[in-house]
């Protein structure tokens, strides 16, 4: 069975990749940037608990970086909103909104209400490995 820990996903534009170094997913960080990426983590760490959590989304681009500071305030407003789900094994996202009609689960089916043994059409795993998309 997977075994949950702390997802972290690091958003960069694709010039960022240094190919030369012969590992396609190497970067190089600034100063800066590692220490906010080691703050953010130190402090998903502190409050981790055993519920799944949506991965840690650190971006190193400016404009993305300005996009998600303006996004709590519209999501703290749209709470009650339809959500997305992400699968933590391949990416896929299951979205409340849609829904997925092609296998009986109607557009606005919320996640609590998707069976209990519904399977990620991508990986094949359970619910249990997916996790809110928060921004």
């Amino acid at each position: 069975m997977y075994k949950k820990g702390v997802a972290l996903e690091i958003q960069f534009s694709p010039e960022r990749l240094n190919d030369g170094a012969g590992d396609p997913y190497w970067i190089d960080l600034t100063q800066d940037e590692a220490q906010r990426l080691l703050e953010s983590l130190q402090a998903r760490l502190a409050r981790h608990g055993t519920s799944t959590e949506a991965p840690l989304v650190v971006s190193l681009d400016e404009t993305a970086t300005s996009q998600q500071q303006s996004a709590p305030a519209a999501n703290a407003a749209a709470a009650d909103d339809l959500k997305q789900w992400v699968c933590v094994i391949c990416g896929w996202i299951y979205d409340e909104a849609a829904g997925l009609p092609d296998e009986g689960i109607a557009p606005g089916t919320r996640w609590a209400d998707v069976p209990a043994d519904w399977r990620c059409p991508l990986c094949d795993v359970g619910k249990e490995d997916f996790a809110l998309v928060e921004f």
